[in-house]
């Protein structure tokens, strides 16, 4: 039995029928491979394989510390949300994409700076962690204690209540200081000057504002002298500071050489004790740098001379 044609178009040769299937398969496929309208059904299977990219990672501050309980939301170029989800504790989270495509991240968190990324999901697990600054900020001058005069070049450092530094500055030259990116809570600010005494006050910032602060540094001053005793260095004495009222404010004794020392005193009037037979009292006043002051004790020594 002779094989079926199909009808003659124009003057050309009849073609098979098996032959018209395989051209048929070339057009709608472009490579010559399966059947009429595979392309479309692979697409389709594409798509159905297509569960979710998955994006990953650990939302933290700039100190590495996590972000807890951040808010992330994905939406496509056209700006429409796609996907939410919620960090958690540690600062970890996850959100899956509805297809694969290029999208944005948007993360914010309470007293935080929000921060928004481009991302390109495909069908692998994703890793991305990001950073988020504080939005809070505290600023201040650092003047000299009772003239009032600002220090320029000290050195303010911001600890939290674990003693975990979290944020320095150095004063301008007219004492002013801003510290960035802070995090509402309690915090210790400490400020430290050449030839001052340092300061440390605890305060708290408010949520997402402007707190400011500023701090008096009195003059550090160094009180230094020697003990003698019939114009003999005198070692092993005990010197006792006391302050105006009375109060015990620093203790020393003298080396093998008669000298004593005494740092870290606030600029003042002072009282100066020497403990010898009978004990000798002095008055002295002290202001910023070394004041020197020698005591003479009135005993003899051991021997006799």
């Amino acid at each position: 039995m002779g094989k079926a044609t199909a009808p003659v178009l124009s003057g050309t040769e009849p073609v098979p029928v098996e032959s018209v299937e395989s051209v048929e398969s070339v057009e709608q496929n472009g490579r010559g491979v399966g059947p009429l309208g595979a392309s479309s059904q692979i697409a389709e299977s594409s798509r159905d394989e297509f569960d979710g990219g998955l994006l990953c990672g650990r939302i933290h501050r700039d100190d590495g510390r996590p972000v807890p309980s951040a808010a992330l939301t994905l939406i496509d170029p056209r700006g429409h949300q796609v996907a939410r989800a919620t960090g958690a504790g540690d600062g970890s989270y996850a959100l899956s994409a509805p297809e694969a495509g290029s999208y944005v991240l948007i993360v914010s968190a309470t007293g935080h700076q929000p921060a928004a990324v481009n991302v390109a999901v495909g069908r692998r697990r994703q890793q991305l962690d990001l950073t988020l600054m504080g939005s809070c900020e505290l600023s201040g001058v650092v003047r000299t204690a009772g003239h009032g005069e600002p220090l320029p070049g000290a050195t303010i450092t911001l600890t939290d209540l674990c003693g975990e530094v979290l944020a320095t500055a150095t004063t301008a030259d007219d004492g002013a200081y801003v510290c960035h990116g802070l995090v509402s809570g309690i915090y210790t600010v400490v400020a430290v000057a050449e030839r001052m005494r340092p300061s440390a006050t605890a305060l708290t910032v408010p949520d997402g504002g402007l707190s400011r602060h500023d701090i008096e540094l009195a003059p550090l001053a160094v009180l230094a002298g020697s003990a003698w005793a019939d114009s003999r260095a005198a070692p092993d004495i005990h010197i006792r500071v006391l302050d105006e009222s009375g109060e015990l404010t620093a203790t020393a004794r003298t080396d093998e050489n008669g000298r004593y020392i005494v740092p870290d005193l606030p600029a003042g009037r002072y009282t100066v004790v020497a403990r010898g037979y009978p004990p000798v009292t002095s008055q002295i006043t002290v202001s910023g740098g070394e004041t020197t002051h020698d005591v003479r004790l009135g005993y003899r020594s051991e021997d006799g001379s």
